[in-house]
C-alpha cells in the first residue's frame, strides 16, 4: 500500500494530460500511486490514460459511465485512494519533481497538528512559459483555529493550497469540493478549522493559466455551472453569497464553530472594505488595477 495517493480527475484533458502525467511520474518520492478518474471524456483522454497505465504500474484507472460533474470526480479520486496522504493534481498544471517529497517532509516534521502542506506557486501560460511567482500567503500555523480562519479569509485568492498534500483522514472529514462556485474556499476554511496548513518554501507547483480554465470551471457563472452540473442547471445568482453562507454553515458543524465563523466573516468583510477603498482611490488617481487580483474575494 503506497503512502501517498495522487488523484487526477480528468475530463476532455487530451491537450495537457500527457505533460501532467509525465511530471507526476517524475516525482522523486517513490512511495506513491497515481489514480486517474476519467469523467466519460469524449476526446482522446481515455486512450492516453490507458497508454500511461500500461507504461507505469503505479497508475490506476477508473472511468465513470457518464459525466458526473467535476466536483463528483474530485471526490471519486479521494474515494479510490489507498494512501494515508493524498494530493489532487489537475490535468493542466505541472508539479516539479520534488513537490510530493517536500510536502510529505513538511507534514512529517510538523506532526499531526499539520493537516495540509503545499508548495509555493509559479504561474505559467498555455504554452508553459513563465508568467511569474504567485504569493498564496496561506501558511497558517497558529494553534488557534479562529486565528487560522482569519488568516485564510485575509489572504485566499487564486487558491492553490488544495493542490498540496493532505492527511487523507482529515480530508475525508470534509465535504471536499462541493457543487457551487468557489467551493474550494469553503474546503480550505474547513481544513483550516481542523488543523494547521504549512507552506513549503520551494516554488514547486506550476499553475497553468489558459483560456479554457479559471479557478475551477470556466470564464463565467454559466460555464462554472456546466462544470458542476453537465446535465443542466442554473447558475447561482449570487455565487459569492452562496459560498459565504455555505462556509459559515460548514464551520458551525465543527468545534469552535461560532468563533471560527465570526473570525472568517469579520476578516472577509474587512478585506472587502479595503478592496473597495483601494478601487475608489485608484479611480481618483487614475492608477491601474494590479494584475491577478482577488479572483473570488
Amino acid at each position: 500500500m503506497p503512502r501517498v495517493t495522487v488523484g487526477v480527475p480528468v475530463y476532455n484533458a487530451a491537450r495537457y494530460l500527457p505533460l501532467a502525467l509525465d511530471a507526476l511520474r517524475a516525482q522523486d518520492y517513490p512511495d506513491l500511486e497515481i489514480v486517474v478518474s476519467d469523467n466519460a471524456s469524449t476526446d482522446e483522454t481515455w486512450e492516453i490514460c490507458q497508454a500511461y497505465a500500461v507504461a507505469d504500474p503505479r497508475i490506476r484507472l477508473w472511468r465513470n459511465e457518464r459525466n458526473l460533474g467535476g466536483h463528483a470526480n474530485f471526490a471519486r479520486v479521494v474515494e479510490l485512494a489507498s494512501g494515508e496522504l493524498f494530493k489532487w493534481a489537475a490535468y493542466d498544471d505541472l508539479c516539479r519533481p520534488g513537490l510530493v517529497r517536500a510536502c510529505v517532509a513538511a507534514l512529517d516534521a510538523a506532526g499531526p497538528r499539520a493537516v495540509l502542506a503545499y508548495p509555493k506557486t509559479v504561474l505559467i501560460d498555455e504554452d508553459g512559459e513563465l508568467i511569474g511567482p504567485y504569493a498564496d500567503k496561506l501558511d497558517l500555523r497558529d494553534a488557534r483555529a479562529w486565528k487560522r480562519l482569519s488568516g485564510l479569509a485575509n489572504n485566499i485568492s487564486l487558491c492553490h493550497a488544495h493542490f498540496g498534500v493532505f492527511r487523507i483522514d482529515v480530508l475525508r472529514r470534509t465535504g471536499l469540493i462541493r457543487p457551487f462556485l468557489s467551493s474550494d474556499y469553503t474546503l480550505m476554511a474547513e481544513v483550516a478549522a481542523l488543523g494547521e496548513i504549512h507552506e513549503v518554501p520551494e516554488p514547486l507547483f506550476l499553475r497553468r493559466v489558459h483560456g479554457a480554465s479559471t479557478r475551477q470551471a470556466g470564464n463565467s457563472a454559466a460555464a462554472a455551472t456546466s462544470w458542476f452540473a453537465p446535465d443542466g442547471g442554473r447558475a447561482a445568482k449570487a455565487p459569492r453569497t452562496t459560498m459565504l453562507r455555505q462556509t459559515v454553515r460548514v464551520l458551525r458543524g465543527h468545534p469552535g464553530g461560532l468563533a471560527n465563523s465570526a473570525a472568517f466573516l469579520g476578516t472577509w468583510f474587512a478585506r472587502r472594505a479595503r478592496v473597495r477603498l483601494g478601487a475608489w482611490r485608484r479611480r481618483l488617481t487614475g492608477k491601474p488595477m494590479p494584475a491577478l487580483t482577488e479572483s473570488g474575494a
